[in-house]
């Protein structure tokens, strides 16, 4: 589906295509599944663990993940101009692609070096500075997101303006 290899590493170039609105809605499909998909591969994982007992930063971790999902997509939509702004599926969904892997790439060897350097101070300080990590990533994340959003709001602005006037002409021309 995505056969451009540009949309699936850059956000540049993304983020060009969002206020272009030349992103193909079966590339907005795809950014979606791929969402979709990772959301129900984490928490399957999560609920599918043998694991009798749950530790404390377990615990915290699926709560703080799920509070900072809650608060990031609020905080994304208001990034988005809120109600005033448009297309903010179109858009959120690519960018938490483009950003997300990225993220979650860092996060991998995060907990990697987490777990070779305190992995002797036991399961406990492995587990809370991981959920630390999660917690830090996913702000940073959710932040980046936001960013890039607010410069396509932005951007976009002007070029409604832009092509309101081009699309009049044309019909006006025919």
């Amino acid at each position: 589906m995505l056969s451009e290899h540009r949309l699936f590493w850059s956000t540049r170039y993304v983020k060009r295509k969002l206020i272009e609105r030349s992103l193909s809605e079966q590339a907005t499909f795809a950014y979606f599944l791929a969402v979709m998909a990772f959301d129900w591969l984490q928490f399957s994982v999560i609920a599918a663990t043998p694991n009798p007992r749950v530790e404390a930063w377990s615990v915290a971790n699926t709560w703080i993940t799920f509070a900072m999902t809650v608060l990031g997509l609020v905080y994304l939509f208001g990034r988005n101009q809120g109600g005033r702004g448009g297309q903010f599926m179109s858009r959120f969904f690519p960018l938490s692609v483009t950003v997300g892997w990225k993220c979650g790439a860092v996060l991998y060897a995060l907990i990697w070096l987490v777990e070779a350097c305190f992995g002797g101070q036991g399961p406990a300080v492995v587990g809370w500075l991981s959920t630390t990590c999660v917690a830090v990533l996913n702000a940073f994340m959710f932040w980046r997101i936001g960013r890039h959003l607010h410069a396509i709001a932005h951007a976009s602005e002007g070029l409604n303006e832009t092509e309101s006037l081009v699309s009049t002409k044309r019909r006006l021309e025919t």
